[in-house]
């Protein structure tokens, strides 16, 4: 990919990102692939960074038992056994093991989970590592860099010779020096000591010829000689021998297993390839982490749609102040516009803003995952140009507006429609009139060869040449007029004011002063400045209405979402009571039936018989007062009741108690609670005291009937931070109740993340019955971090 200037990584901050990226590679050999990085305009290659970094971040992300992580670089070990001959230590061995069990585990897991990491599985083809050669040094040394005397029947001899060797020599010194003691040659705390390697005792000076043996050494004042008794000399010349002896049979069996590890030479080049790399991938990935990057939609047109696109310098250094990072949304393409004029005061965030796309476009197409909206796309430019700052050249003798034209002449010359150009500061340097004219004019020629673009300016004719050439609009950084505070928010679609004559009022000169200069400005441009100033103030008063309005109308859905939810409730209830009365009324019939059959049979069969035929009639007339009582009553309370205001109520199979709020023909107002319903009075019933108590003691005890469960529900339940099966239990627990209140819709905020406790909770509802679909909220209402559930 194409780059300007030589020094654009240092403009743009990618310096200290890769600075960042750097302090977290374990490795040289991870620190020389990040050095390696340069930006690519093949979609493929760009597509594999950001998989392979993606896919570690899931790693990271996802909870299991992973291995070590301690990626040290294995060419070093690798480089001590190129010449033929040559052999590693015991201890490095033991780092070496360490590596290589590495280098399995991580091979090992990645192909077992290749479906979940596809990138990362690819990187283990065309090697072959095992447990073998693991097991051969295992064998051999131990984790202290030690050959075991196991090692070979030889060593083992050795060793065991060794011990008993020097078990003699002790044994044998220890008795001269005893003997020494009790003739006072020596003092009585004196101990056996070692000098060349070999086992001595202390002498005094002056007695040092009354025991034959060997001086080796003498303390610094002389007084004292350390000599090898002539009972030692030949056991510890034996001993000596086994020493020499054990370092050639080490060197021999360390030789041996040197070959080994030189035989899978090659493997060991792409496996040590292999780790350096994942040292690199697992550096961008902790870093991605830290600045919460992700990776976007790819497509390889030139193309900027970002959502919610934060600086990640910026962000990291808010992030430890606690500061605000606002993020920036912005949308270039070839079908509307394609170059963004960014305009308002000084200190209002205008190269912040230019900074963050140079910087998160370039951090992209080095592979970079970042932090912005997942639903946000990133297209694919082959060069990139960047003129900003102050660039002026002691060593050609170069102004800083000369080196401004310099890059000028250069972009005119390079650019393309495949081209995104970042100008800080368009057009200053020079003369306004005629800096702004040039600058002007060069805009029209990058517009023209269809590149892409953002520029910041507080020149008018640039502001003008947006609002009116195809292609090109006009953008501004938002401004607290009333507070006269920049609020850091990029508003694309109107140029920004430079509030010069505000901001000079604000901090105290002179009002002659600011008069003043008015006039030497032109009416024309104060009117226009003032006319941005009013829309400022305008823009600010709609933005408050509009969010008070979608607060109403949120309130509002929210009462008609409870309020059918209750009609229907009580159109349900309706349904039920008419069964139920229906059956009732069937049953009373029947019985009569069967009375009167069983009545006219008895009589048949006394043969009409007076009296027995006058107690049946008496019997009857009974049943039949009972039943016309009931239907009475059942009739009193259904129809003959009559409400007023003030009245408590219940609805016909309810426990709970409203109030009557007003009357009109067959309908009555009821408050149930926060919600207002009108009902059939033939369906209520007036409370009486005890119902009302028991209600009241049912509330104070933690009851809860339909209707206060419907008062109650809240439209969306928040699952951030937990774990997987906490999330899971919380939304079957919450899906459960909207089911039992018919609820269509409801929202479960997760978050985004990385996607992860999203991807758990919709693939945990494709199995509900009745889901029937999980998406994401609009982008304005949360995006990717809300799944919006719709019910079957």
């Amino acid at each position: 990919m194409l780059e300007y200037p030589k020094d654009i990584q240092e403009k743009l901050g990618m310096d200290q990102v890769i600075d960042l990226v750097r302090a977290k590679c374990k490795s040289d050999h991870g620190v020389e692939f990040l050095e390696k990085v340069k930006p690519s305009s093949r979609v493929d290659d760009i597509s594999k960074w950001l998989d392979q970094t993606n896919e570690m971040v899931r790693i990271l992300s996802s909870g299991d038992n992973l291995p070590s992580r301690d990626f040290q670089d294995l060419r070093v070990f690798l480089k001590k056994i190129k010449v033929k001959g040559t052999f590693l230590q015991g201890e490095d061995f033991s780092q070496l093991k360490s590596l290589l069990t590495l280098l399995y585990q991580w091979t090992q897991y990645v192909k077992k989970h290749q479906d979940d990491y596809p990138q990362l599985c690819s990187l283990t083809y065309g090697f072959i590592a095992d447990q073998d050669l693991i097991k051969e040094i295992e064998q051999i040394v131990d984790e202290r860099g030690i050959v075991r005397d196991t090692a070979s029947p030889e060593l083992a001899a050795i060793r065991s010779l060794l011990i008993q060797k020097e078990k003699a020599v002790r044994t044998a010194i220890n008795k001269v020096l005893r003997k020494a003691i009790q003739d006072k040659l020596t003092d009585e705390d004196s101990s056996v000591t070692v000098r060349d390697g070999r086992l001595v005792i202390p002498l005094k000076a002056e007695h040092k010829r009354r025991i034959q043996g060997f001086v080796h050494d003498e303390s610094a004042t002389g007084q004292t000689v350390y000599l090898e008794p002539t009972e030692a000399l030949q056991l510890n010349n034996e001993v000596r021998e086994l020493q020499y002896q054990e370092k050639r049979e080490i060197a021999r069996i360390l030789t041996r297993l040197t070959d080994l590890v030189r035989e899978s030479m090659e493997d060991l080049e792409k496996g040590s390839f292999f780790i350096g790399l994942m040292d690199f991938i697992h550096a961008k990935a902790v870093f991605a982490l830290e600045i919460e990057g992700v990776k976007p939609e790819v497509t390889k047109n030139p193309e900027v749609k970002w959502y919610q696109a934060k600086h990640p310098l910026l962000w990291l250094s808010h992030k430890g102040s606690g500061k605000p990072t606002i993020p920036l949304s912005l949308e270039l393409n070839r079908q509307s516009n394609r170059i963004l004029v960014i305009s308002g005061p000084n200190a209002g965030g205008k190269s912040v803003a230019l900074k963050s796309v140079g910087l998160l476009q370039y951090m992209f197409q080095c592979g970079f995952l970042v932090p912005v909206s997942e639903a946000s796309t990133f297209g694919v430019f082959r060069s990139i140009f960047l003129d900003i700052g102050d660039t002026q050249s002691l060593e050609n003798d170069l102004s800083t507006y000369s080196s401004h034209l310099t890059a000028m002449k250069y972009f005119q010359e390079m650019s393309d429609r495949n081209t995104m150009f970042l100008i800080d500061e368009f057009g200053t340097g020079t003369e306004p009139q005629f800096g702004g004219a040039i600058a002007e004019s060069i805009l029209g020629q990058l517009n023209e060869r269809k590149s892409f673009g953002v520029v910041t300016t507080h020149y008018q004719n640039l502001k003008k040449f947006a609002e009116n050439k195809p292609g090109v609009v006009n953008g501004a950084m938002k401004y607290d007029v009333g507070a006269l505070e920049p609020l850091f928010e990029l508003e694309v679609g109107k140029p920004g004011s430079s509030f010069a004559f505000e901001i000079a009022k604000k901090i105290g000169l002179p009002k002659h002063i600011i008069e003043d200069a008015k006039g030497m400005v032109g009416t024309s441009q104060v009117d226009y400045e003032h006319l941005l100033n009013a829309l400022e103030k305008e823009r600010g008063k709609y933005e408050k209405l509009t969010k008070k309005l979608e607060r109403e109308e949120k309130e509002v859905a929210s009462i008609k979402t409870d309020y059918e939810s209750l009609k229907e409730m009580l159109q349900d209830e309706q349904k039920r009571l008419i069964k139920e009365a229906k059956h009732e009324a069937k049953r009373i019939v029947e019985d009569a039936n069967k009375r009167i059959e069983n009545t006219i049979r008895t009589i048949q069969e006394t043969k009409a018989d007076k009296a027995k035929t006058k107690a049946l009639r008496e019997d009857l007339d009974k049943y039949k007062q009972a039943q016309d009582k009931a239907i009475e009553k059942a009739a009193t309370k259904k129809k003959d009741l009559e409400f007023k205001v003030g009245d408590s109520v219940t609805i016909d199979g309810q426990d709970t108690s409203g109030e009557v709020m007003n009357v009109k023909g067959k309908q009555a107002q009821v408050r149930f609670g926060n919600i207002i319903s009108f009902i059939d009075v033939k369906k209520l019933a007036k409370a009486n005291v005890s119902h009302q108590q028991q209600e009241k003691r049912s509330r104070r005890i933690g009851g809860m009937n339909m209707v206060e469960k419907m008062t109650q529900f809240n439209g969306e339940v928040d699952v951030r931070g937990m774990r997987a099966d906490e999330a899971l239990s919380k939304v079957d627990e919450y899906i459960d109740s909207a089911l039992l209140l018919g609820t269509d819709q409801v929202r479960i905020i997760h978050g985004k993340g990385h996607g992860i406790l999203r991807d758990v909770i919709r693939t945990h509802l494709k199995g509900h019955s009745s889901v029937e679909r999980a998406v994401d909220e609009h982008i304005e209402m949360g995006g990717s971090g809300i799944t919006l559930v719709t019910f079957r």
